[in-house]
């Protein structure tokens, strides 16, 4: 059994104070604040070096998945982060996004409360560090038990033909993670071209945390037990 700690501090724990039906311009104020904290973790990617990658990774998940919890609540409709998911080494584009484009997407109602399907993205895409990659073998739909996330397709930008296979976690309405207990685990690995698995090395280079039903997040400890996972 993987042990966690308690909840973290980050952008999830400001979201405590928040209740469906604040303004728009503090959602704004909100989603203003944590696109400057992803912008400085950007600049400092290319100076971060591999025993920081994997620690900068989750902090730019921790603040994704925070603006698609204050999407979901404001717009009273789902919301997702979601991580490219989809192999293809041929095309230059594909093998940079492949496990390390992550980007938030939501829904939004018409005049009578419905959700419409179609899925709006929420800025610009966010990458993890450069030899960083979100790992859905050790990020399990639950933790505790196990089981494989969901996938979906989605439209990564405004070409309809940019569509491609996506690994995501959802927050409704009323800003509740629909898998509670969701690992979310990043790993410093080489990928050799066609390899749909990076290669972790000798030394296990690799963090977690798992996403509470509120939204919060809680660290796993156990290391270990993740590395014997992601080589099985």
């Amino acid at each position: 059994m993987l042990n966690t700690s308690t909840p973290t501090t980050g952008p999830n724990r400001l979201l405590r104070s928040f209740r469906k039906g604040f303004s728009l311009v503090e959602l704004l104020a909100v989603m203003a604040i944590i696109a400057i904290l992803l912008s400085l973790a950007s600049v400092g990617i290319s100076r971060i070096g591999k025993g920081q990658g994997v620690t900068a990774g989750l902090a730019i998940g921790e603040g994704l998945l925070a603006q698609a919890r204050i999407l979901a609540m404001n717009q009273n409709a789902p919301a997702r982060l979601i991580i490219h998911g989809d192999l293809n080494d041929s095309d230059p584009i594909q093998r940079e996004r492949y496990r390390r484009m992550m980007m938030v997407v939501y829904q939004t109602t018409d005049d009578e409360g419905r959700i419409i399907p179609e899925w709006k993205r929420a800025g610009s895409p966010t990458f993890l560090p450069q030899g960083v990659y979100y790992s859905p073998e050790m990020s399990s739909a639950d933790m505790r038990l196990g089981g494989v996330l969901p996938e979906d397709r989605h439209q990564l930008t405004n070409q309809p033909s940019d569509t491609w296979q996506c690994h995501f976690y959802e927050f409704n309405g009323q800003g509740v993670c629909t898998t509670p207990g969701a690992g979310f685990v990043v790993v410093n690995a080489a990928r050799p071209s066609g390899a749909k698995v990076p290669l972790l090395g000798g030394k296990l280079d690799l963090g977690g945390f798992v996403v509470l039903k509120n939204g919060g997040t809680t660290m796993i400890r156990d290391i270990t037990r993740l590395g014997a996972v992601g080589t099985r």
